[in-house]
């Protein structure tokens, strides 16, 4: 596991996932991530923002998750 690689996408992480709440807050108000965040709301529509910054998080979150596996 290479620390700063790792670091680096812990910082992407965090700032997908400000964009993502960001957007489902707008949408639907500040209880919006704690009742839409595992829903079809919270992932959006094809083409709409909420959307991209969902799939921007999933993207995040799986090279975080590479990232912390042990080397082989």
């Amino acid at each position: 596991m290479d620390p700063n690689r790792l670091a680096e996408t812990e910082t992407v992480l965090a700032r997908a996932d400000r964009a993502w709440r960001s957007e489902v807050t707008r949408l639907y108000g500040p209880d919006g991530v704690l009742r839409f965040g595992y829903s079809r709301e919270g992932r959006g529509e094809d083409g709409t923002p909420v959307r991209h910054a969902y799939d921007a998080r999933c993207h995040a979150v799986a090279a975080w998750r590479h990232e912390r596996r042990p080397a082989a």
